[in-house]
């Protein structure tokens, strides 16, 4: 009998191996956009080789779990070098530590891959998270879809997981959506990529369930001395299949219909979205808000970093991009309204045109900001003792726009005098323009900056590109170099700088970047060209005193208002630049050194850079109420150091209310994406739990279904189908056993001798059964089920609560329907 089962022993096996094949090409084409390339095929077609050989071996050699276990164990040890870790292949030292790290990647390589940027490639170790994910994957639902019992089915979602490895380490953005007509699909190549894994799978538990069923009709008729097919079998059949081709249909398309529906509920959201550096920068002060520390005291002529190499065609290095205002500071937030993200560079590029310089930390820069090119074009190579370290904590943020390093040694994170890298600059293209007409509409809250915009109506000028570099233009040149309160000891050798390249004469300025500093910056323009007249001169017009700190921000809130998005770098420029106050350097870069300067985002979404840094030439020139201003500008001949009493509002900080408000509203940031991860989690959770739930509740209902029956005939045969399917759930099996006495007997369970010659009385007795009979029968379960209880420990009990065993196995009904048939007899003769 045993042979005559085999073909369809092989038809299961054939359909099992073909469903993991399909599934793992499905998971590994979801993968693609993470890794895109020809190795993630590799890792697959790996993967399945491997799973579907162990399945074999296992089936032929009867191996226990552990042994395949070990089994599999030994082989990834195998493979996972010359898949995953190819670079390990060159010598026998690589291959070790390639080795090491195919073990290590197994916990650590998800973070390593979240942090990387898309496509990753097969950069290091990378490609370990899914040859894990597709290795262990395919070996167990090989398993489990090449047996021929029930729990086949658990292959599933072990498939699912498989292919939801791309969707949940890539990138949030999606492809792009197909439209048809007036229907629009989001994402067509996730969506019909999941819809496909999903009818595949379908497909497949149909497929073997009818090849069971079919396997189940020919035993019973090799077991039976007559045999009676039905003339309804025909129509059944059709029945069946039209029922599986439907289920096929509607699950195809549910999901292209509810797609369009969930995508405007919900925007996606993939891991890397949340596994970001983001809380060590949001623990750093903003690089601006210290732009004056670099001109106190020594800081000045103190070495930051030295940078040496090709950098003829490298005309600046930047240390920080700051896209975000609070209306306090500028600092790293965001970008065209999305909050920044930070994460690492697969590999060191290099080609054509490419410029390689090396930068050299000096003894007066450390912090995490790291100074790079403006255009970043690979990972650095670091050289230096703790080589590997700074490696591993640099990151850079998707535009390439800001370089952070937060390796931590001791408690300061980031980069420390004799830290030294290499970087490659990416060739530059034509300098990017400003568009010709910008928006007409305000990026500011206008009632928040009114000394601003009562400047720029005072100009006259268009809202173009033009306009707007001429209101910067003219924000330079009616600004003055100051860096400084006071002309102490501390402020001399910049004073001195400045004194021996032009008559400058000192003049008191506050720090801060805060929107009231910004608006006072105004109010002293506005005011001098008022009390100037419109025929002034240029001189007569400078009235605003302050450095880069402020002007690069009033330079980017004037780009903001005349509708551009904007942003403040800081670094230092590499080029001669004698007319700036502040100078650019060539090989050494001091503090002195340090400017900041606006980029405007152009046409192409290109970033166009724009110099702020005030003009140090021309005094600032006090103006009277109707005071006739002279002819000729007056320079004067040596530098004022007399102490000026600043204005009363020397604070930079607003009242306590907004105070309050900007501290309640950063709380809340702070909460609500720990909230928003905990939900995420907890609904993740949720759905994890989700079928072991089902199975809970379906036997549930099942069971208060079969106690409720409307006759007590069946209420009793109920009760019997409830004790073999307890039996079931606690791993109780009987083989062979065709009666209920033969199953009861071989079960050796008292209690299932006793309700076994109940529920044959009640069904083949002349009289029906009364209710008591039912309720005796029911007690007998429920004391035979506690019974179990207390004979099975407590992981035990929670085994059978969700083992899913009394819900797939083959019942066929016969006893059920023997007990219907029993009692229509009976109600035929009883007429």
């Amino acid at each position: 009998m045993r042979a005559r089962r085999g073909p369809w022993d092989a038809a299961l096996m054939l359909s099992g191996a073909a469903y993991v094949i399909l599934g793992t090409a499905l998971a590994v084409a979801l993968a693609w956009p993470v890794y895109q390339t020809p190795r993630a095929v590799i890792a697959g077609a790996v993967a399945v080789v491997v799973a579907l050989a162990l399945a074999a071996a296992t089936r032929l050699l009867r191996w226990r779990w552990w042994m395949t276990a070990l089994a599999a164990a030994g082989l990834y040890l195998v493979a996972v070098v010359p898949v995953a870790v190819p670079a390990g292949l060159s010598s026998p030292v690589r291959f070790l530590g390639a080795l090491g790290d195919g073990v290590v990647g197994i916990a650590i390589g998800w973070k390593q891959l979240l942090t990387l940027s898309l496509p990753v490639g097969d950069y290091q170790a990378i490609l370990v998270p899914l040859f894990v994910t597709l290795f262990a994957g395919a070996i167990v639902a090989a398993q489990l879809a090449t047996s021929t019992s029930r729990r086949a089915a658990l292959a599933v979602p072990i498939v699912a997981v498989m292919g939801l490895f791309g969707p949940v380490f890539g990138s949030s953005t999606t492809s792009d959506p197909l439209v048809i007509g007036s229907f629009v699909l989001p994402a067509p190549r996730e969506v019909l990529l999941g819809i496909g894994l999903l009818v595949l799978s379908l497909a497949w538990v149909i497929a073997r369930a009818r090849m069971l069923r079919a396997r189940s009709l020919r035993d019973a008729r090799s077991r039976a001395t007559t045999v009676r097919q039905g003339g309804g079998s025909t129509s059944a059949a059709a029945r069946r299949v039209a029922t599986a081709a439907g289920l096929v249909l509607v699950a195809l398309i549910a999901g292209i219909a509810v797609t369009p529906a969930i995508q405007q509920v919900t925007s996606r959201e993939a891991l890397r979205d949340q596994v970001d550096p983001v809380l060590v920068v949001r623990s750093q002060p903003s690089p601006l808000s210290g732009y004056r520390a670099y001109f106190a005291g020594g800081s000045f002529s103190e070495e930051l970093f030295s940078v040496s190499g090709d950098t003829d065609r490298v005309d600046r290095i930047r240390i920080a991009t700051l896209d975000g205002y609070d209306g306090q500071q500028f600092h790293v937030g965001e970008s065209g309204g999305e909050p920044v993200r930070f994460s690492r560079l697969p590999r060191t590029a290099s080609g054509d045109g490419a410029e390689a310089i090396t930068i050299t930390i000096g003894e007066g820069y450390d912090g995490i900001w790291m100074p790079v090119p403006e255009r970043l074009a690979g990972a650095p190579v670091f050289d230096s003792p703790r080589a590997e370290e700074l490696a591993d904590g640099f990151y850079v943020t998707d535009d390439g726009a800001t370089a952070i390093d937060i390796a931590a040694d001791g408690t300061s994170p980031g980069l420390q005098p004799g830290d030294a890298y290499e970087v490659v600059a990416a060739p530059g293209g034509d300098a990017p323009t400003l568009a010709a007409q910008t928006s007409a509409e305000s990026l500011l809250d206008e009632e928040a900056y009114p000394q601003l915009v009562e400047w720029v109506e005072l100009q006259g000028l268009p809202r173009t590109a033009d306009g707007l570099l001429e209101a910067i233009e003219r924000l330079r040149d009616r600004g003055y170099l100051s860096h400084a309160l006071t002309s102490d000891d501390s402020a001399q050798d910049w004073i001195g700088a400045l004194s021996s390249r032009s008559g400058y004469a000192f003049q008191s300025a506050r720090a801060g970047h805060s929107t009231a500093r910004i608006e006072t910056l105004f109010a002293d323009l506005t005011d001098q060209q008022r009390r100037a007249g419109d025929d002034a001169r240029d001189g007569a017009l400078v009235a605003g005193i302050g450095d880069d700190e402020q002007f690069a921000t009033a330079a980017a809130l004037l780009a903001r208002h005349w509708g551009l998005d904007s942003r403040i770098v800081m670094g230092v420029r590499l080029s001669a630049d004698d007319e700036s106050g502040v100078p650019a350097c060539e090989t050494t870069c001091t503090g002195g050194n340090v400017s900041a300067w606006i980029e405007v985002r152009g046409e192409s979404d290109a970033w166009v850079t724009v110099d702020t840094t005030p003009q140090f030439t021309s005094s600032p020139t006090v103006i009277a109420e109707s005071e006739q201003l002279p002819e000729n500008p007056t320079v004067p001949d040596e530098s004022r150091s007399d102490l000026l009493d600043p204005p009363p509002a020397t604070s930079d900080d607003t009242d306590a209310e907004a105070v309050e408000e900007t501290d309640s509203d950063s709380i809340w940031d702070a909460i609500l994406p720990i909230l928003r991860i905990v939900g995420l989690v907890a609904l993740a959770l949720l759905l994890l739990v989700l079928p072991l739930l089902v199975l809970v509740i379906a036997k549930a209902v099942r069971r208060r279904r079969r106690r409720a029956a409307p006759v007590a005939e069946l209420g009793v045969v109920g009760a019997w189908e409830e004790l073999v399917d307890a039996y079931a759930d606690h791993g109780i099996r009987v083989e062979g056993a065709r009666t209920r006495i033969e199953f009861a007997r071989r079960a050796e369970r008292p209690a299932a001798v006793a309700l076994a010659e109940r529920v044959d009385r009640a069904v083949f007795a002349e009289a029906p059964p009364e209710d008591a009979a039912r309720d005796e029968s029911w007690a007998l379960v429920d004391r035979e089920r506690d019974e179990l209880a207390g004979l099975t420990s407590a992981p035990g009990r929670l085994r059978a609560m969700l083992n899913p065993a009394s819900l797939v196995r083959h019942l066929g009904a016969t006893t059920l329907a023997s007990g219907i048939a029993a009692m229509l007899r009976r109600k035929d003769s009883a007429r």
